[in-house]
């Protein structure tokens, strides 16, 4: 099972922003970063797998007020489904 992370922070900084975003679409489409430390945090639809809906659901929350990331979000928790993806670092959880 996953360890400890944040939901929706995607660069592991500790909060969910446009940087999050950013990290996704950079990881996707130009290969930076080349693989992301938190691949649960990228999930953000938590759907088991990073793709441009992740990046579209962090966008649609900050901006037009769609929900959240699913738990955990907003305080470091565990994935309550186990899709395999991982956390091998999370900014702020042990």
């Amino acid at each position: 099972r996953a360890g400890r992370f944040r939901g929706g922070d995607a660069n592991s900084g500790g909060a969910t922003d446009i940087s999050e975003a950013v990290a996704i679409l950079g990881h996707l489409f130009r290969g930076a970063p080349e693989s992301l430390a938190c691949r649960d945090s990228a999930d953000a639809n938590d759907d088991g797998r990073i793709d441009l809906s992740d990046a579209v659901s962090i966008l649609g929350y900050l901006f037009l007020g769609a929900p959240p990331p699913p738990e955990p979000f907003g305080a470091c928790g565990v994935d309550p489904i186990d899709d395999g993806l991982g956390c091998s670092v999370a900014a702020g959880c042990r």
